[in-house]
């Protein structure tokens, strides 16, 4: 019996190692540093971080940004933006 719990808790001991080492990875994939060591200033950190997008877009073609708008609010029930489906004249009232 004790060498039998042994076992499972190798395994369960092994699982949980293995685990672990995989959020240590996502975890460190998620940062990035723009400088190491020293002092930073923010014009110094500012032209890298431009040089960084520069280097992205370098190879991709960059679309225009477009700025979008809100479709305006309209009736679900009759398609009108006079009003909404709350206050709309053809809805049933139950009572």
């Amino acid at each position: 019996m004790a060498m039998n719990s042994t076992i499972l808790l190798a395994e369960e001991n092994r699982q949980l190692r293995a685990e672990n080492e995989r959020q240590k990875k996502k975890r460190a994939k998620r940062r990035s540093y723009i400088a190491t060591g020293g002092v930073l200033t923010v014009q110094e950190g500012l032209d890298l971080s431009q040089m960084a997008n520069e280097g992205l877009q370098g190879g991709v073609a960059t679309l225009e940004a477009t700025v979008r708008t809100r479709a305006p609010r309209t009736c679900s029930l009759c398609r009108s933006q006079s009003h909404t489906a709350r206050t709309c004249p053809t809805k049933q009232v139950s009572n």
